[in-house]
């Protein structure tokens, strides 16, 4: 079905991303893949079959633990 070459790794495959992008939608969140995965900007993904992969955001390793990639820090406002 995939007519790239080398083929476009299978939606069950864990390469699966690598896929190549057919239609994109950046204004909606979304892209086609040319496996048939639907590809959301969080990183969740939908599956031709349905079934659905939870957004999976890369952490950054901080101390030997893992803690967001983005930080808020708070500003102390001086005593008065």
């Amino acid at each position: 079905m995939c007519p790239h070459t080398p083929l476009c790794p299978d939606a069950r495959d864990p390469d699966r991303e690598a896929a190549r992008t057919i239609i994109s939608h950046p204004e909606q969140g979304w892209s086609l893949l040319c496996n048939g995965i639907v590809s959301f900007d969080d990183t969740g993904e939908l599956l031709p079959d349905g079934d659905t992969i939870a957004p999976h955001r890369p952490t950054d390793l901080f101390g030997g633990r893992a803690v967001p990639a983005v930080r808020v820090v708070a500003r102390q406002t001086p005593a008065a």
